[in-house]
C-alpha cells in the first residue's frame, strides 16, 4: 500500500509539472507553442519506432526519423498547411523507406509519422484559430477530466474490464466515469471561456472524451502487440511521453475536424 501511495505521489507530481509546461506554451502561442508541440511529437515518433523494434541506430529508423523531422519543422517554420502537403509526402517515403525490414514495420512507421505530425498540426491550428487559447483549454479540460475520472473511479468502483485482452487495467466504470467527468470539465470551461454554448460542449466533450480514451487503448494495443511495458521511461511515474499523450493526440485530431468542419 506504501508503495502505491507513493507511485500515486510521484505521478500527480509529475502530471502538476508537465500541466504547467503545456499551459504556460499555450498562452505563449506563436512559434513557441509550435516548437513545443514539434519537439513532443518528436520524441513521440522515437518511442513509436523503438516499440515496433526498428534497430536503434539502423538505417531505417534514421531515415524515417529525417521524414519525421522533415514534417515537424515545415510545421514550425512554414505553418499547417505546407506541414500538411510535407506530411503526407514524408508519410508515403517513410512506408517504402522501411518496407526493407517487414510490411507490418514499415506500416506502423508510416503510419506513426502521419499520426504524431498530424496531431502536431491540430495543435497548432486549434491555438492558432480565434479563441484558441480557450480552444485548447477545452482540449486540456477534457483529456484530462478523462484521464483523471478513469483512474480514480476505476480504481474506486472496479468491476468488468473494458477490454482485458488489450489493457487488462481498465474497467468499464473507469470508462465510464472518466465520460462523464469529462463532459463536466468541458462544459466548465466552454461556459467560463463561452467558446461554446454548453449543449454544444456537452456533445463536443462527450465525443473527444470517447476518442482519447480510444487513443489511450490503442497505444496499449501497440505495446501489447509488440511486449512493451511502457513507452520509455523519460517522466517519472508515467513512462514515456508517448504514456502520457496517448489520448490527447487523437483528441486533439478530432477537436480540430470538429471546429474546422462542423
Amino acid at each position: 500500500m506504501v508503495v502505491k501511495r507513493s507511485e500515486l505521489r510521484l505521478r500527480v507530481i509529475s502530471a502538476i509539472i508537465l500541466a504547467a509546461l503545456a499551459l504556460s506554451e499555450v498562452l505563449v502561442g506563436g512559434w513557441l507553442f509550435a516548437v513545443f508541440v514539434s519537439v513532443m511529437a518528436f520524441i513521440v515518433f522515437l518511442e513509436w519506432t523503438a516499440i515496433v523494434r526498428l534497430e536503434a541506430f539502423g538505417a531505417l529508423r534514421i531515415g524515417s526519423i529525417a521524414l519525421m523531422s522533415v514534417s515537424l519543422l515545415s510545421l514550425v517554420f512554414f505553418g499547417p498547411q505546407i506541414a500538411f502537403v510535407a506530411l503526407c509526402i514524408c508519410t508515403a517515403a517513410a512506408f517504402f523507406w522501411t518496407r526493407a525490414s517487414t510490411l507490418e514495420t514499415a506500416g506502423w512507421t508510416a503510419f506513426a509519422v502521419f499520426y504524431c505530425g498530424m496531431s502536431a498540426l491540430a495543435l497548432v491550428e486549434l491555438r492558432n484559430a480565434e479563441n484558441g487559447i480557450a480552444v485548447i483549454l477545452l482540449l486540456f479540460a477534457i483529456v484530462w477530466g478523462t484521464d483523471i475520472g478513469a483512474y480514480f473511479v476505476g480504481r474506486k468502483i472496479g468491476g468488468p474490464k473494458l477490454a482485458p485482452k488489450i489493457s487488462p487495467g481498465k474497467t468499464q466504470s473507469g470508462a465510464f466515469g472518466g465520460f462523464v467527468i469529462a463532459m463536466i470539465c468541458g462544459c466548465l470551461i466552454a461556459v467560463l471561456t463561452q467558446v461554446l454554448d454548453p449543449i454544444t460542449a456537452l456533445f463536443i466533450a462527450g465525443l473527444i472524451s470517447i476518442v482519447s480514451q480510444i487513443g489511450d487503448l490503442f497505444e496499449s494495443y501497440l505495446k501489447r502487440r509488440f511486449s512493451v511495458k511502457d513507452s520509455g521511461s523519460i517522466i517519472p511515474g508515467h513512462g514515456g511521453v508517448f504514456d502520457r499523450v496517448d489520448g490527447l493526440m487523437p483528441a486533439a485530431i478530432a477537436l480540430f475536424v470538429v471546429f474546422k468542419f462542423l
